[in-house]
């Protein structure tokens, strides 16, 4: 026999209550005002009209990004891409001083950028990782330079008022005739024209006073998986630990002096791409001196407290940092596939595309409009055009209570087969450049995924057999305050998210215009994308809202989903 519990019953009727409460301050909200018995049986509406276009644009501002590519991607579907970077270089400590009279050597000079990583176990000491945000397999032709373009703080072209912006498209301003010697040259090539990802975690160990291994080991530190690259001492030599007096004294003066480093890919057919955050790596001079000289002459430490070392000079080993900091830029090259490119410029803006292309990078997004054309006045039905799409006042007048409303893409799961996917989509505002309500009233989050936060008003990527299905996104109070605030209906742009938490617009070099049909959108230009677009070089495509209904398409198209109760 069943039994109910006494609390299961009373927080049934807390909650109860406590909707009840809710409906009456709010009349729009869930399961008010609902005429039939049942008060969820809500009415799905799939009919109201959507319009979708791919929308294409160029080089972007791609100055101090919080994430950065690098390397090499190629798939079927969209094309290749090649990332390179610069930046800038900051000193660790400022003024240092390098004793000469202690005989400094410089053992090694490592550069060093971890990679998104996660911790899955540990077995005797031994930790194993997963990579996140690598991009394709195979080696790439990684090469590091000393750059000699200044990246500056301000713009001299406007008498240095504004900030400097730098362009996607600007990788032959930092390579030709702008780059010094290569400065990962070791034999190894692993080090540079055979470069690899790796997953395993970096153990450094304790160095006795000779700096000599102790024996047996004694693990010093362990750390995630990381780059890292040994580069030219001599170089590092003669640049920081013999720098000319003055140069070292400050960051201002030190960014004149050396103006950073310079990552280039050489293309290869194939190869990995990598998103990295670049402000977290460094360049570390590695050095030993005698602890202590007279006259030249190392003094000799005797034996104490049991030390071995009796009769033998001390060495000390120290390091001098170079952090990943100041201005940097991501420098884009991308060859579109031909599908791509036909799909770039040839979107049915008028009537919507059969497939919607959205690419991260130099890449696009997709335009939506809602609620079709304007052709009648305030009841949708009569009267000359009033500037509000008839279908948005035909809902209007029926006084619709919107218990849920969602727009979901299905993905063309035959062209995207064998193609990595993006994990999350997004949606915006893209007559006023800014998020949804929806997502600025989603307080859902995780601190150990930020990338799944905001889950209720979704984005997420729906898999069945590992692969992508479709996306859903939820846009309730979007519409609400269409139906019963009268709110603006504005265009609506869709595309790639790295991080659904960023939320900034990047600068087009080149402005594009995004044409019109409907009252709510005439053409207009389009002068920025979203950041995190720019930061993902992944792409998928989507079913459109043009697909003809004797397709077997048909049902995969694009839909507004609207679930209403009427009022009484």
């Amino acid at each position: 026999m069943n039994k109910i519990s006494f609390y299961g019953i009373a927080a049934a009727l807390i909650l109860s209550a406590s909707l009840v409460s809710s409906c009456d301050q709010d009349f729009n909200e869930m399961g008010s005002g609902i005429v039939d018995d049942d008060h969820f049986a809500f009415k799905p509406d799939t009919t109201s009209t959507v319009r979708a276009f791919t929308q294409g644009f160029g080089a972007v501002q791609s100055n101090n990004l919080p994430i950065n590519s690098l390397g090499l991607y190629s798939n079927s579907v969209f094309g290749k891409v090649k990332a390179n970077f610069a930046t800038q270089l900051e000193l660790g400590n400022l003024n240092p001083v390098f004793d000469t009279e202690k005989m400094q050597v410089l053992d090694s000079v490592v550069l060093t950028i971890p990679y998104f990583s996660t911790k899955k176990f540990e077995i005797d000491n031994k930790v194993t990782y997963t990579l996140d945000s690598i991009q394709g397999s195979g080696p790439i032709n990684l090469k590091v330079f000393e750059s000699g373009y200044v990246l500056n703080d301000l713009n001299p072209t406007d008498n240095f008022q504004t900030q400097q912006r730098y362009y996607s498209d600007q990788d032959s301003d930092f390579n030709e005739n702008k780059k010094g010697t290569s400065l990962n040259n070791d034999s190894d090539t692993k080090q540079n024209s055979a470069f690899e990802t790796s997953k395993k975690e970096y153990v450094k160990f304790k160095l006795d006073r000779g700096l000599k291994p102790i024996v047996p080991a004694e693990v010093e530190a362990r750390l995630a998986p990381r780059i890292r690259l040994k580069l030219d001492k001599a170089f590092f030599e003669q640049k920081i630990l013999n720098a000319p007096a003055g140069k070292l004294i400050n960051n201002s003066i030190f960014k004149e002096y050396f103006r950073g480093i310079y990552f280039q890919v050489e293309d290869a057919g194939t190869g990995t791409l990598m998103q990295l955050d670049f402000s977290k790596g460094d360049i570390t001079l590695h050095y030993h001196e005698f602890a202590s000289v007279v006259n030249g002459v190392p003094i000799k430490y005797e034996d104490v407290e049991g030390d071995s070392y009796g009769g033998t000079p001390k060495l000390v080993a120290k390091t001098f940092v170079l952090n990943m900091k100041g201005n940097s830029v991501n420098l884009i090259e991308t060859d579109n596939s031909t599908a791509y490119a036909s799909a770039l410029s040839t979107p049915n803006s008028t009537i919507g595309d059969s497939k919607l292309f959205l690419k991260g990078g130099e890449g696009s997004f997709a335009v939506i409009d809602l609620f079709g054309a304007d052709n009648f006045g305030a009841d949708g039905l009569t009267g000359s055009p009033d500037g509000v799409a008839d279908e948005l006042n035909i809902i209007r007048n029926k006084g619709w209570l919107i218990n849920e409303a969602n727009l979901t893409f299905y993905i063309d799961r035959t062209q995207m087969a064998s193609t990595a996917e993006p994990q999350r989509i997004y949606l915006f505002d893209l007559t006023n450049k800014k998020p949804l309500v929806d997502w600025s009233s989603d307080f859902t989050g995780t601190a150990t995924k930020p990338k799944l936060a905001k889950s209720v008003h979704d984005g997420i990527i729906q898999k069945e057999d590992g692969r992508g299905v479709k996306y859903r996104i939820r846009i309730t109070n979007h519409i609400r305050n269409l139906i019963r605030k009268d709110s603006t209906n504005i265009r609506l742009g869709l595309s790639i998210t790295e991080s659904i938490g960023i939320t900034s617009n990047l600068k087009l070099k080149t402005d594009e215009t995004v044409p019109g049909v409907f009252p709510q959108s005439g053409a207009f230009t389009l002068d920025r994308i979203p950041s995190a677009s720019l930061l993902s070089p992944l792409g998928t495509v989507l079913y459109g809202n043009n697909i003809a209904p004797e397709s077997a398409d048909y049902r995969k198209r694009v839909k507004l989903e609207i679930y209403y109760t009427k009022p009484n």
